[in-house]
């Protein structure tokens, strides 16, 4: 574990200590949620940067980890402050709603909650593009100081997150806000659970590479392995277009 953490930081201690700090936050709400009763569209006001933080958290180290591999060092430092400064703003903006007592998603009750919506939807926007060009980056970089299975797992994880991160996206515009009713508007239909096929695929950014460095041998076994992994996300997301739950 020690040169897990030794190595983490080496590779970059910027993201290193930016996700210590998440986690440190999350429990900071967890203690909160325990003495507030808030609630926010009938759920602890805390709950929402909870999962913001450790979600966030598990990202930072882990690209903190895969963007060692880059070997273009301008690429790789934009990159490093492109998702410093959007995750931040992100995470900043659940944590103020949920201060405020207010929802942090399609939140436009009021001049001010117009203006925060805004940020935050040209902050998720912008963390998209830099995900995308990452992967690029990741794809088409012709020497890679890692052994071509992991290669394949870092790759697969990154595309896998990117459906994920849409699947989001659609998850967002399909349950709205019941304060604003903004996305009910734009789409009017009941849907079962999308956050099982959500969590499946930004968290492939971790499981993939995981797997593909201690058990996979070869790339084939890493296409087939994600192969399977999407049908799982789509049968998921299946389930969810018919309204058909399982817990």
């Amino acid at each position: 574990m020690a040169s897990v953490v030794n190595e983490q930081m080496k590779r970059n201690s910027i993201f290193f200590w930016y996700g210590i700090i998440n986690f440190l936050l999350l429990f900071f709400c967890l203690g909160l949620s325990l003495f507030d009763d808030t609630q926010v569209l009938g759920k602890n006001a805390w709950l929402n940067p909870m999962k913001y933080y450790f979600s966030i958290g598990i990202f930072i180290l882990s690209m903190g980890w895969y963007l060692y591999y880059l070997n273009n060092v301008f690429n790789r430092t934009v990159l490093i402050w492109g998702f410093l400064i959007t995750t931040f703003i992100q995470t900043s903006i659940v944590l103020l709603q949920s201060i405020r007592g207010v929802s942090s998603f399609y939140n436009i009750n009021s001049p001010f909650d117009k203006l925060v919506f805004g940020f935050q939807m040209v902050s998720q926007i912008v963390f998209i593009l830099l995900m995308v060009i990452t992967t690029y980056l990741f794809y088409f970089q012709k020497k890679n100081s890692k052994s071509q299975h992991f290669t394949w797992g870092i790759r697969m994880g990154m595309i896998i997150f990117l459906i994920g991160l849409f699947i989001g996206v659609y998850m967002m515009l399909v349950y709205g806000n019941n304060e604003s009713n903004l996305g009910s508007n734009i789409l009017n239909k009941k849907h079962g659970n999308l956050k099982i096929p959500f969590f499946l695929g930004i968290h492939g950014l971790q499981i993939i590479p995981l797997l593909s460095y201690y058990f996979f041998q070869n790339k084939k076994q890493v296409i087939n392995f994600t192969l399977l992994y999407f049908i799982m996300m789509v049968i998921f997301l299946f389930m969810a277009f018919i309204n058909l739950k399982i817990f």
